[in-house]
């Protein structure tokens, strides 16, 4: 097995996987977790997590919010899993690829309430950060997995060669969702080298590309072919806009949180300052994902209790479409430009 270290915060890194393992050995119950609507990076991490400390005799709990997980059978093996209730406690509990309370819904109970708290996480420090016994936030990362893959370096290389191949799997999608195929601009160096090093355990790239990036349905095309045919221009065709409201759904008989988002396929239209996707949710209600290459989206999503990247980020607004649209216009003509 061949994993590189790094030489930035190596020291970190290898005390942090040590406490992690350490805490875990001495609690009698143990939840991991991730961010609301979750995606293949957060909890495709929280499946490899659970495995590694599976590996090791110990026994953990992936709670969720009760959202169709799917999209990630290719990957699911004898996982214990939980959708959140209020009554949950556990005395330890790993947050993954999030740093604030706000992006927990209502499953921050679960961090508030346990013994001792781990986050590992590769995005900017949000603004209601969780308190955390031990925390590893690496934001020069390109995905939770791939600093998974760092931290646990030296515990990952003892197990066995199906449980290593089975988490090189999960931190090779984990890099598939948060690079968009290495097409995203968090594709660099490091990126290649640790999708080099995973790929050394026999996984296979072409095949776990088509499980997770070319699955798709005919009702979930049909989707987005709807979705695109809302698209508008605004304010000099600087932003383009486009949504989904609960209608549409309904029309086709789907669920789309079943689904990867609709950003995918209007990512490299040119002359574009920023992308906004808004997804009705409930009524009035509505998930918006922001992208650009030259506004820090982060700092918008930040404002409004979400998070992210400074290229892509995630936040939920109330109101009627037209209320929704304009507050993220309003946003986007003030926001900073990416230094």
């Amino acid at each position: 097995m061949n994993i590189k270290p790094d030489n930035d915060l190596i020291l970190k890194h290898k005390e942090f996987g040590g406490k992690l393992l350490d805490i875990a050995q001495h609690a009698e119950s143990i939840a991991i977790t991730t961010h609301i609507n979750s995606d293949g990076d957060g909890m495709v991490v929280c499946f490899a997590l659970q495995e590694i400390l599976r590996s090791n005799g110990i026994n953990s709990i992936i709670v969720t919010d009760g959202e169709n997980l799917d999209r990630y059978s290719f990957l699911m093996q004898n996982n214990a899993i939980e959708p959140y209730h209020k009554d949950m406690v556990f005395d330890f509990c790993c947050v993954i690829d999030c740093n604030s309370y706000d992006r927990l819904g209502e499953r921050l109970a679960l961090a508030e309430k346990a013994q001792k708290v781990a986050v590992l996480d590769h995005h900017v420090v949000e603004h209601n950060p969780i308190e955390a016994d031990i925390d590893l936030i690496d934001y020069s990362y390109p995905s939770a997995g791939a600093l998974l893959w760092r931290v646990l370096a030296a515990h990952i290389s003892k197990l066995n060669s199906a449980t290593r191949k089975y988490v090189a799997e999960c931190v090779y999608v984990s890099i598939l969702n948060d690079s968009n195929n290495f097409s995203n601009a968090n594709t660099n160096a490091r990126m290649f080298e640790i999708s080099a090093d995973v790929a050394k355990e026999g996984i296979q790239p072409h095949l776990l590309h088509m499980a997770y990036l070319q699955n798709h349905s005919p009702q979930e095309m049909l989707y987005v072919g709807k979705s695109l045919a809302t698209i508008t221009l605004h304010h000099q065709d600087k932003y383009l806009f486009l949504y989904s409201d609960l209608a549409m759904a309904k029309e086709i008989g789907i669920n789309p949180a079943d689904f990867m988002s609709v950003t995918r396929w209007v990512q490299g239209i040119t002359n574009l300052n920023a992308i906004a996707y808004f997804r009705e949710v409930a009524p009035g209600e509505w998930k918006v994902s922001l992208r650009s290459l030259v506004l820090n989206v982060q700092e918008i999503a930040a404002r409004h209790g979400g998070g992210g990247h400074r290229k892509a980020s995630g936040l939920t607004l109330h109101g009627n479409l037209q209320q929704v649209q304009q507050t993220v216009l309003d946003e986007l003509e003030t926001a900073h430009l990416i230094s």
